[in-house]
């Protein structure tokens, strides 16, 4: 039986809107990094990671992920392409990217320079993998 997901239905034309927020969202990130703020470049690259993550699930599903939990996203994205390789591995790369998103929002501990590069070299690939997933 396939797991169950809190999700809302969304129009499939609709995916632009989500990879353009994704694209912002990065390009934010990468000004923000280039000034040294490593918090807002780690936040704006969580937030385009969530957008790209919704833009294949729009595309492919009808739905994007609705729930409280944004590690739970991950589910619904891997069954785009369940057992293939890039998917799996750009869905590391989600996990990857939310394990510091309570740091980077809500803990007391700042981002370091380190974490900020590697969640940005992480966005990028899977930004890079859905422009070539959708129109």
């Amino acid at each position: 039986m396939a797991p169950k997901f809190n999700s809302r239905d969304v129009t499939k034309s609709l995916y632009t809107n989500f990879f353009k927020k994704a694209e912002e969202c990065f390009h934010a990130s990468k000004n923000s990094f280039t000034v040294q703020e490593w918090n807002a470049a780690a936040i704006n690259a969580i937030h385009s990671c969530i957008a790209a993550c919704d833009t294949m699930c729009v595309y492919f599903l009808g739905k994007r992920h609705s729930g409280e939990n944004h590690n739970d996203a991950v589910g619904p994205f891997k069954t785009i392409k369940a057992g293939d390789e890039e998917i799996n591995a750009n869905a590391n790369r989600i996990l990857r990217i939310l394990r510091i998103k309570n740091i980077a929002e809500y803990e007391e501990r700042l981002v370091y320079k380190s974490e900020a590069e590697k969640i940005l070299r992480d966005c990028e690939r899977l930004l890079e993998y859905v422009k070539k997933q959708v129109p």
